[in-house]
């Protein structure tokens, strides 16, 4: 469903799931697609809010502005507190939110992420130039070579056909190149390393320790500097861990937004990425919609 922010911005967004609320928070490039091993899980749990922003106009505040964006579709929804849970970039618009709006976050999970500016350990300049798929000479081998760098070879190697499905749904599902370079500015340009111990939201940090794009260093050094954290490094995988690892992610968000004495079981999700997603059009949204439109840009 297509909100109406301001006359150059808007949110398509879908919900799943009963309880209370979670806002997932997608990194660069990447739209609410990128929650399909999410989704089915978390919805037994929390009623869960994915989010693509659509807009025409720079980012002047840079993450301060995509972190309004999500305060605007808080309101809409009549949302006064949520869980919040950021990967990558999405996990500096989660900080900057549990800055500015302690009031709105109950609980903050940061995936792949870290308080920005230089960091503990910066990104090497062949990680860096994989991420941006410097080399390529068309939009596929750019995204390739991006995600081939967002992942482990574990991963790449035992589930290939889902490292391709990801590839064609990143081309299928790309941010136009001026939205592109914004997000990169705004994400380049973040810095709270100097406020982060402000933040009074309890956080889980959970990193890949093979993650190339964010070095581990970070993410310990995040979660040393929040004043209530707990840290997961899962080995054998990359920036994506929230995929390649979504069995052990999946069960550390719950385990920390939800106690145990209160939730049932977890079972696996198992499968392609297409029976995952096929499963998710089985769970039909709050607003009426099915969550197969994760993956059609404008849904």
């Amino acid at each position: 469903m297509p909100v109406a922010i301001t006359e150059r911005v808007s949110i398509d967004y879908d919900e799943a799931g009963e309880g209370f609320p979670l806002f997932l928070i997608g990194g660069l490039g990447f739209g609410r697609w990128g929650w399909f091993r999410q989704v089915p899980a978390l919805s037994r749990h929390f009623r869960v809010v994915t989010f693509d922003v659509k807009r025409e106009r720079v980012l002047r505040d840079g993450v301060g502005d995509l972190a309004s964006d999500v305060v605007a579709l808080m309101d809409y929804l009549g949302v006064g507190k949520a869980h919040v849970l950021g990967a990558s970039l999405g996990g500096f618009v989660a900080q900057e939110l549990a800055l500015l709006r302690p009031d709105l976050v109950e609980r903050l999970v940061l995936i792949s992420t870290s308080y920005g500016g230089r960091g503990r350990e910066t990104m090497s300049p062949s990680a860096l130039m994989d991420m941006l798929g410097w080399g390529s000479f068309t939009p596929e081998g750019s995204v390739r070579r991006g995600l081939e760098g967002a992942t482990s070879e574990k991963y790449r190697s035992e589930r290939p056909d889902e490292f391709e499905e990801i590839v064609h749904s990143r081309l299928a599902d790309s941010p136009s190149p001026s939205a592109y370079f914004d997000q990169m500015q705004a994400g380049a340009s973040f810095d709270i390393s100097g406020s982060v111990e402000d933040i009074t939201a309890p956080a889980l940090v959970v990193h890949g320790g093979e993650d190339r794009f964010v070095p581990p260093a970070n993410a310990a050094a995040l979660a040393e500097n929040l004043p209530e954290a707990k840290l997961r490094v899962l080995d054998e995988a990359g920036h994506l861990v929230f995929i390649e690892r979504f069995a052990d992610v999946n069960r550390e968000i719950v385990g920390f937004l939800k106690p145990r004495k209160s939730r049932p079981p977890e079972a696996e999700e198992k499968g392609t990425f297409e029976e995952i997603l096929a499963g998710c059009a089985g769970v039909v949204s709050r607003t009426g919609k099915r969550l197969s439109s994760l993956v059609r840009p404008g849904g």
